[in-house]
């Protein structure tokens, strides 16, 4: 199955941010924090999602968790502000774009909004303040999560 210049753009940054791959989704792990980040094809269409999930690990074991049943969720989307909008024209293969310009603008997207919203995730104590809390404030965060983050 030949893969699309989302599906490969996505997969060359994410590798270059030092996550790994494992069965469609992308990991880093810290002694406190696993984050996944995976590429969501919406059944409606030719869009995409990027869907963000924080594995909290006091709060349990677990290797490399599906982002969906992850301690704090979100989409990049939430966390772009304004730029929503650019995001989704990329991310939108009916949107007609020629391949090459889709994955210059997606990379130089990701390493505007994607790198700087997954570095201040890696620990509990920066989830709890500065850019890492403006990350949880736009997120979904399940009740345990919450007493260990403050929110």
């Amino acid at each position: 199955m030949s893969r699309n210049v989302i599906q490969t753009t996505i997969d060359d940054f994410m590798k270059s941010a030092g996550f790994s791959k494992k069965s469609g989704s992308w990991y880093r792990t810290t002694d406190e924090v696993i984050t996944v980040v995976e590429l969501q094809k919406s059944q409606y269409g030719l869009q995409y999602f990027v869907n963000i999930g924080l594995w909290l690990r006091p709060l349990g074991k677990a290797t490399a968790p599906k982002e969906q049943v992850c301690h704090v969720r979100t989409r990049l989307s939430g966390l772009v502000g304004n730029e929503e909008g650019q995001l989704e024209a990329l991310l939108d293969l009916g949107v007609p774009t020629p391949d090459s310009e889709r994955a210059e603008k997606l990379t130089t997207f990701f390493e505007a909004h994607m790198g700087p919203a997954l570095e201040p995730v890696a620990s509990l104590e920066s989830l709890r303040a500065g850019a890492g809390r403006k990350v949880v404030a736009a997120s979904l965060v399940r009740g345990p999560a919450q007493g260990l983050l403050a929110v």
